[in-house]
């Protein structure tokens, strides 16, 4: 096990930090590194916005509107050309061989109104490699084959072929696409989204996406092969990116930045696209007002850092009260206890310069309290209210989900409720619902949920990293979270090759709450932690299934949970989640740390098969992409070392 023991230390070895900022250059308004696009650019309230006339929503908004099931149809359909390809570039300053779309990086924005259709033609110009990209946050509501996961939604788009995608956005707001064929997205395949809808509340000036990024200077596939082989130095990333911009090693290379018009309220729409990294985003003196985490407009709230899990975003407001000769400092910074990184990696830093800044000069500003602070979990759940309330209800299904890591001869396998996934790209699971054969291999790990109405899991966390918990498909209500004991998730004993940290371990070491006071498990002996285990007054878990459940019982708001696609799961923690069962389709439930989703840490959801039988429109969808595949992969070796996503 030393890739866990080789984590560990890469955690706790990190040195102290700095300002982050003293010796960088920074981008003017035009300045670029190598292989980016200005991200500098301000979005109207809608396409085609003329302030006489209304947006196409019209009347219909946060508070009057249930996005889920009601939305505009403008007639729109918005069209994008992409063609991905793998080019040397250097963001940072260290040439380094990526994947881009239209050589861009990151890659370029798209941008809609809710209520219009999107038309995403993409060509893969990658000699030896598949692809496909999945668009997060779209429900895919009516179109699960567009959902962009080869081996479930569709076959890998072959090299030298093309495909088109079209879906209608459900909800509107902020997200991102990127490939989900292998680890390809940690190789810079990702680009911001922007669906325009109603806000409740108001502001002047939109900044558009600013993406936050762990980066490696490693191609994809050598990572993915490094953490399955147990090489932990190959998944610690090299830099930290905004907006696809940073110096390396004080070499100068030019970082982002933005503008801000002094006693104007700025819309910024951050977005982590990390392959691993936990980001932490503040403004130096300056508080965000956060009114929207994924795409689920909620009650605003005042923080002075946002904290982003790997594909979490959060809609933030930001009053300029400075002068309009300042510049200040926007800092990303990545908790080396949540995600290690080599030395020198863990802060980005971006320059924000009102109307009358001198641009030729670095800010001076200096970071807030809580700027460089370890904690790894999100805002508190009793402060994420979404503006539209909706309640769960009792869920038809109920299952708890633990969480672990376990050695397979020379790999790592992630396993969720002793299970692992593998995809097969030239046999997607989609099509053989619609076949009506729904006995899928035992490797592909597919759960048919029939036409339960609501479903609810107990996801449960005692190891050591944490985990961003993902669902395609759907948002989840987040009912509740909490620490967890190995003793209580399996109450028959510790399974063989397991090695886990209690709560309070957990805490100190990877940035939970702060834990009951503890020993060490390493340090209890043997016979002492066999007596605690069957200690007569020990509280007895509930259990479900094979598995004791952490959980109290208790809902953070009942009446109105929070609601997201993505949830971080603590280390020694669990977490309650829960969704309707309402869109047809199979959609992965998964960790969204691209190398945790390698090793297989999936649980793939298959919801009202019934629907999906002999759906003409998942055939034409299949057929286009599987016949191009099935020919190229006939005279071609597909080297699919991981779980395929």
């Amino acid at each position: 096990m030393t890739s866990i023991w080789g984590w560990i230390a890469a955690a706790l070895s990190a040195r102290s930090l700095n300002d982050g900022a003293s010796s960088h250059g920074f981008a003017g308004r035009d300045s670029l590194s190598n292989s980016s696009t200005p991200r500098d650019q301000r979005l109207n309230k809608c396409l085609g916005y003329d302030a006489s006339l209304s947006c196409p929503w019209g009347s219909m908004n946060t508070t009057n509107t249930n996005a889920y099931e009601t939305r505009p149809d403008t007639g729109v359909t918005r069209t994008y050309d992409f063609t991905i390809t793998k080019e040397t570039a250097a963001p940072d300053g260290v040439e380094a061989e990526l994947l881009l779309v239209n050589s861009q990086f990151p890659a370029p924005l798209i941008e809609c109104n809710w209520g219009d259709w999107l038309e995403i033609t993409v060509h893969n110009n990658i000699s030896d490699e598949g692809t496909a990209i999945h668009w997060h946050g779209m429900l895919q509501q009516e179109t699960s084959w567009m959902d962009g996961v080869p081996g479930i939604a569709q076959c890998p788009i072959a090299p030298g072929s093309s495909y088109t995608y079209r879906f209608k956005p459900d909800l509107y707001g902020t997200c991102w696409y990127h490939s989900h064929y292998g680890s390809q997205a940690a190789s810079g395949f990702s680009g911001p989204i922007v669906i325009h809808g109603p806000t409740h509340v108001d502001y002047d000036i939109d900044l558009g996406p600013i993406t936050v990024s762990d980066y490696f200077h490693e191609y994809h596939d050598t990572i993915t092969k490094g953490f399955l082989e147990n090489n932990v130095i190959v998944t610690l990333s090299d830099n930290n990116l905004i907006n696809g911009k940073n110096s390396y090693d004080n070499n100068g290379a030019p970082l982002a930045s933005f503008n801000f018009t002094s006693g104007k309220t700025h819309r910024l729409r951050l977005i982590n696209t990390s392959a691993f990294a936990v980001q932490k985003i503040s403004i130096d003196g300056y508080e965000m007002t956060v009114i929207a985490n994924d795409l689920v407009p909620i009650t605003p709230y005042e923080t002075d850092v946002v904290t982003l899990a790997p594909g979490q975003r959060s809609d933030v407001l930001v009053y300029a009260k400075g002068e309009p000769t300042d510049s200040i400092w926007l800092r990303a910074y990545k908790p080396p206890n949540c995600s290690p990184g080599k030395q020198g990696s863990y802060i980005a830093t971006a320059a924000i310069f009102y109307e009358d800044a001198d641009r030729t000069r670095n800010p001076t500003s200096q970071p807030g309290t809580n700027a460089y602070n370890n904690y790894c979990g999100n805002d508190p759940l009793s402060k994420t209210v979404p503006a539209y309330p909706l309640a769960p209800g009792d869920p038809s299904v109920t299952e708890i989900l633990p969480i672990e890591l376990r050695p397979n001869g020379s790999s790592n396998l992630w396993l969720m409720a002793n299970r692992t996934f593998r995809v097969d790209y030239n046999n997607p699971q989609l099509l053989n619902a619609r076949d009506g054969n729904l006995e899928f291999p035992y490797i592909q790990n597919v759960h048919s949920y029939g036409s339960n109405s609501s479903l609810r899991f107990i996801i449960q966390n005692p190891g050591f990293q944490p985990h961003p918990v993902h669902i395609h498909g759907h948002n989840f209500w987040v009912l509740q979270e909490g620490p967890c004991a190995n003793e209580t998730i399996f109450p028959h004993g510790q399974p063989e090759f397991a090695r886990v940290y209690s709560p309070g371990e957990a805490s100190e070491r990877f940035g939970g709450r702060p834990g009951s006071p503890h020993e060490p498990r390493m340090n209890v002996p043997p016979v002492n932690e066999y007596l605690e285990k069957r200690r007569a007054d020990r509280p007895k878990p509930t259990i479900i299934g094979n598995y004791g459940s952490c959980w109290d019982g208790t809902i953070v708001n009942p009446d109105n949970p929070q609601r997201r696609d993505v949830q971080m799961l603590l280390p020694g923690h669990y977490v309650v989640i829960q969704w309707e069962q309402d869109n047809p389709g199979i959609w992965p439930l998964h960790c969204h740390i691209a190398w945790h989703l390698s090793g297989g840490m999936g649980w793939m959801i298959l919801e009202r098969p019934d629907d999906l039988y002999k759906n003409t429109n998942i055939s034409d969808a299949m057929s286009q992409t599987c016949t191009d595949w099935d020919a190229w992969t006939r005279d071609n070796v597909v080297d699919q070392i991981d779980g395929g996503l």
